[in-house]
């Protein structure tokens, strides 16, 4: 159990400060038992972090939902009369840009307070 902790607990670390976890293959049986647990495999994708590299895994934020969520905001914006025409038409990929950021930024938090209360609780989720 005290492999768990601390693996959540670099993986906890990893994303206050870097907003993903890096691991090698060799942990993955690890880092998938501690998904599983937590209930993070619904917040998180777990990817080869470049394909040259198979032992190399990353963990990000889930954000797929997200782009689109942000397309039909700013429209929503347009539409609204909250933005200008021209302003939209120079700003669009921008808008939907630091749109997604905020979203990610917020699912980091989700995921780091779900981490610390796994930890908390000496993983027994």
């Amino acid at each position: 159990m005290s492999e768990k902790i601390d693996l959540a607990k670099r993986i906890l670390n990893a994303f206050k400060h870097f907003e993903c976890f890096v691991f090698e293959s060799s942990e993955l049986k690890k880092v998938k038992e501690v998904l599983n647990d937590t209930g993070l495999n619904k917040l998180v994708v777990m990817k080869k972090a470049d394909p040259r590299y198979d032992h190399i895994y990353i963990l990000l934020p889930w954000n797929i939902e997200f782009e689109q969520e942000c397309v039909s905001k700013v429209k929503e914006l347009l539409a609204s009369r909250r933005i200008n025409n021209d302003y939209y038409k120079k700003n669009y990929l921008l808008l939907i840009d630091q749109c997604v950021k905020h979203h990610i930024k917020e699912r980091v938090k989700e995921i780091i307070n779900v981490l610390q209360r796994y930890i908390g609780g000496r993983g027994e989720s």
